[in-house]
């Protein structure tokens, strides 16, 4: 997978946040693929038109980002561009969770990535259940981190695939659920990844940058991908970041280096990431 997205290098049309813009933009070019960064309404659709990808994140909503995001959206849905939607922090305020509502009803997204917070009240947005919790309750998160109850953890592993597979269900998008353990479903089988590294989580736009390597991933299978070319490939991509973040903290336990030397290996463990590294280092499950 990794010698077809530099093969293909395929263009990544970012609509993101200004906390990790760079970060998404450096990943996307370590991976492969060529991004491009624009959020001028006038702009959007143009731009989205010469791309293989949009990837949304609602990170730092302003005045424009709702109806940036949809038209860029229509254009992709037009075109059969996959797209890639972060809810960041839904549920924070009653605006941002709006702005994530009003998207998915105009558009068709192809990947929802978010933590067990966000998807669980994204679900509870949209479908008024919270699967796997019989009280309907959800637990608010912390800021843009999942809250304390809703860390993927083998005793919550149940219901959390529960919460995954119904919001894929609702959506029709494949659902990567993201924690100590990885959650992929398509709504009929659930995949998890565990692969990963705590320093991941102490660093801003781990997140924002698995999305730049989903985006890019799926941009380069075919043209028209099934849902299950896209399952794979949201997989592989999730494995691959956090196997470059395991390779990242034994580089930096070499040096003694903190979160800032972290940062800097992640981006050239995913640079110099090989197929056969790839291969050999994946620790994943159909569940």
């Amino acid at each position: 997978m990794t010698g077809l997205v530099r093969e293909k290098r395929p263009v990544i049309h970012c609509i993101t946040n200004y906390v990790t813009a760079g970060d998404v933009a450096n990943i996307i070019l370590a991976c492969g693929g060529s991004p491009i960064m624009a959020d001028q309404p006038e702009e959007v659709s143009e731009i989205t038109a010469l791309s293989h990808c949009l990837l949304l994140n609602i990170g730092t909503p302003k005045e424009t980002t709702k109806s940036t995001m949809i038209n860029a959206g229509l254009e992709a849905n037009r075109r059969n561009l996959p797209v890639i939607f972060d809810p960041v922090g839904i549920g924070a305020s009653r605006y941002r969770t709006e702005t994530a509502l009003s998207l998915l009803k105009e558009v068709k997204v192809t990947v929802i990535r978010g933590n067990a917070s966000e998807l669980r009240v994204l679900l509870k947005e949209l479908t008024g259940q919270n699967a796997g919790d019989g009280n309907g309750s959800v637990s608010p998160a912390r800021g843009v981190d999942a809250s304390f109850s809703d860390e993927i953890r083998e005793d919550t592993l149940k219901s959390l695939k529960e919460t995954a597979r119904a919001l894929s269900a609702a959506t029709g998008a494949v659902t990567v659920m993201t924690g100590a353990i990885d959650i992929v479903s398509n709504g009929k089988e659930d995949w998890l990844i565990r692969n990963g590294c705590p320093q991941m989580s102490r660093i801003t736009g781990s997140g924002c940058m698995l999305d730049g390597i989903i985006a890019a991933y799926i941009a380069a299978i075919d043209p028209t991908p099934s849902q299950n070319d896209i399952l794979k490939a949201a997989v592989l991509a999730t494995a691959a970041a956090g196997l470059c973040g395991e390779r990242a903290a034994k580089r930096v336990e070499t040096i003694s280096g903190g979160t800032g030397s972290f940062r800097c290996c992640f981006l050239d463990e995913v640079s110099l990431l090989e197929e056969s590294t790839l291969k050999g280092g994946i620790n994943i499950e159909i569940s």
